[in-house]
């Protein structure tokens, strides 16, 4: 894992298996239960893949971890991670 991701991808592997509200830089608001994580050859942010293992029911999910801006969890309204 770079760096710049460890917070990121940290607070998300620590939600696994609970519901988890991801705020995009585009506006778009993800409903995230589990996450696999890589990097290809070029990549200076990790790529994200959420819902996959086990069966959500919720749908699949890519985006890049930069694109993320916050973190929360809906239970308590609680911010897990917010960008600067």
């Amino acid at each position: 894992m770079k760096p710049h991701d460890k917070d990121v991808i940290t607070a998300l592997v620590r939600r696994d298996e609970i519901n988890t509200r991801v705020h995009l830089e585009n506006g778009q608001v993800l409903l995230v239960n589990n996450i696999t994580y890589g990097y290809d050859d070029d990549d200076d942010y990790a790529h994200i893949t959420a819902n996959i293992s086990p069966e959500t029911g919720d749908p699949i999910e890519f985006f890049y971890s930069n694109e993320i801006v916050k973190i929360i969890d809906p239970e308590d309204e609680r911010i897990l991670f917010e960008r600067n």
